[in-house]
């Protein structure tokens, strides 16, 4: 089996004919970027304390989640410099925030509903701060 991409997580995510499929992908995207957070919160140039949060927001979000089934993890690599280095991990976590958002609305899942919400809005949160954690984030430089 190939190592998953950011593209095969984003892929699952889409699933509309399986839900186990996205929970699965979201639980592994949460996990990829909480590893990330926390070797970002060690990096120079980084907001080790954005970083912190970013990891547990994830870690949260991540909790409440079954694990996949089967599958290998994402590979954590070292992100691009800057903050469009994390860009595409902000991305898979509001594609996360979205998937989970429709999964809610699927008959099937109307009795998780309320915890899929939950798990989404982690998901947004981490994606804000994590884009806070390289850069300006708001703050002079």
């Amino acid at each position: 089996m190939t190592q998953p991409t950011i593209t095969d997580l984003a892929t699952a995510l889409d699933d509309t004919g399986r839900a186990d499929v996205v929970l699965g992908a979201a639980w592994d995207a949460f996990d990829v970027v909480g590893r990330l957070a926390d070797a970002l919160a060690l990096d120079e140039g980084s907001d080790e304390t954005q970083a912190m949060l970013t990891g547990i927001k994830c870690a949260d979000g991540r909790r409440l989640l079954p694990p996949p089934a089967h599958g290998r993890p994402l590979e954590t690599g070292a992100a691009d410099p800057g903050r469009a280095g994390l860009e595409p991990y902000g991305a898979l976590l509001r594609h996360v925030d979205a998937a989970l958002r429709r999964l809610a609305r699927v008959p099937e899942c109307a009795d998780d509903a309320e915890q899929l919400a939950l798990v989404a809005g982690h998901a947004a949160a981490a994606a804000d701060l994590l884009m806070t954690v390289r850069g300006d984030g708001g703050r002079a430089s």
